[in-house]
């Protein structure tokens, strides 16, 4: 039985010992990126994008993470969203990603509701000195919204919730550090 404690309790410090040697990538890291995108809907409403994300780096290759920003459609919405990144290869000067973010945008005008936001993505990272990276990515956002119309004349008024959902090809550039 002491042997085998003996053994347990080697193996435990032999792996924690490898584990501290091969983390040579930090434990958190950000982003910030500005987008637009074409619009593949009917009302058409190219979306202006700024994005700032906190990742949590599981490994050398995958990160999670939360994060918000303004996307600007018809109506300025707050977007607050699950993020994921996999770097499809080991990290080199030029580094293919996915991305995916999952999320709500709310609303901040009193004649708007957010609603469901879903945005995959794949891209480029470019390795700059230390930690620093830029990137750009491709990808397709749909972002669901409803709004108050209004109508009204000299003899009738009228309102109603109109439920958009805007589907575009997303093209961003931006910054991690």
């Amino acid at each position: 039985m002491k042997k085998l404690i003996f053994l347990l309790a080697a193996a435990f410090v032999a792996l924690s010992a490898s584990a501290q040697t091969e983390r040579t990538v930090p434990r958190f890291s950000f982003s910030t990126s500005l987008g637009t995108g074409i619009a593949m809907s009917e009302p058409s409403s190219t979306p202006f994008l700024w994005r700032v994300t906190g990742y949590y780096n599981v490994s050398r290759r995958f990160a999670v993470g939360a994060g918000t920003g303004v996307s600007c459609y018809e109506k300025t919405l707050i977007p607050l969203f699950a993020d994921a990144r996999f770097l499809l290869t080991r990290p080199r000067k030029f580094t293919p990603f996915l991305q995916c973010g999952v999320g709500y945008a709310f609303a901040p005008q009193s004649d708007a509701n957010g609603g469901f936001l879903l945005d995959p993505a794949i891209g480029v990272q470019y390795a700059l000195h230390g930690r620093s990276r830029i990137f750009f990515s491709a990808g397709y956002e749909m972002q669901k919204l409803e709004r108050l119309k209004t109508y009204s004349d000299s003899h009738f008024a009228a309102e109603f919730a109109e439920k958009l959902n805007h589907h575009a090809i997303s093209l961003t550039l931006g910054f991690l550090f």
